[in-house]
């Protein structure tokens, strides 16, 4: 059985909800923004490239379609896909809220572009 968020009715996993997601060029990149955000106690980051992160992340679009609560996510998960599809990586870090804007921050400082926290009821750009 599948638990999933009461608040939206769709699997946690399969959506960015409570992740800090953001954009980089190669992986020397991922590995340093990855390497910072352990340091800051993260220790879940998904990463998103290739037709396997373009599969994912049509699955998160599509969750995020029937949530309802804005068009923002939507808007947010296809600028991830177009940028899969031009061969740049997506990674998604699981962030407690107290922490989010510090993820988000450090991801920036590494060169990390298009960086989203996709709380529970806001979304915030960096």
């Amino acid at each position: 059985m599948k638990k999933t968020d009461p608040s939206t009715g769709v699997e946690p996993r399969k959506t960015p909800f409570g992740k800090v997601m953001g954009i980089v060029e190669n992986r020397d990149q991922l590995q340093a923004v990855s390497g910072a955000l352990s340091k800051l106690g993260v220790s879940e980051i998904d990463v998103m490239d290739g037709s396997a992160g373009l599969n994912r992340l049509d699955d998160e679009e599509s969750a995020v379609s029937n949530c309802f609560l804005g068009d923002m996510e939507d808007q947010e998960v296809k600028r991830y896909l177009h940028a899969v599809r031009r061969g740049l990586i997506v990674f998604a870090a699981t962030a407690e809220p107290e922490i989010a804007e510090q993820v988000a921050k450090t991801a920036k400082a590494l060169g990390a572009t298009e960086i989203v926290h996709f709380g529970s009821l806001v979304i915030t750009n960096y």
